[in-house]
């Protein structure tokens, strides 16, 4: 796994029924080990709550929101959602 960002939500690849950590599957894919759950992953914007979308480009990765625009990567909440 690459990185883990802390949020106020959880941990990016972090399981949310567990607290282990999952394994990438595919892009926004996971698999938890220790429960045996796939999960989705989603991008929740901080301010409004609503589903972000994450743009890559160049080597950046970016979070945007529809309504409040570019959201920060240290403040993007990660959503798990079982499959």
């Amino acid at each position: 796994m690459t990185t883990k960002k802390s949020t106020d939500e959880g941990q990016e690849g972090i399981c949310p029924k567990c607290h282990n950590k999952m394994d990438i599957v595919s892009p926004q894919h996971y698999d938890c080990p220790h429960c045996k759950q796939h999960y989705l992953e989603q991008y929740i914007c901080p301010i409004c709550q609503q589903s972000a979308q994450i743009v890559k480009g160049c080597g950046a990765i970016n979070y945007i929101c529809h309504t409040d625009g570019l959201i920060s990567s240290s403040k993007v909440i990660f959503h798990y959602l079982p499959e």
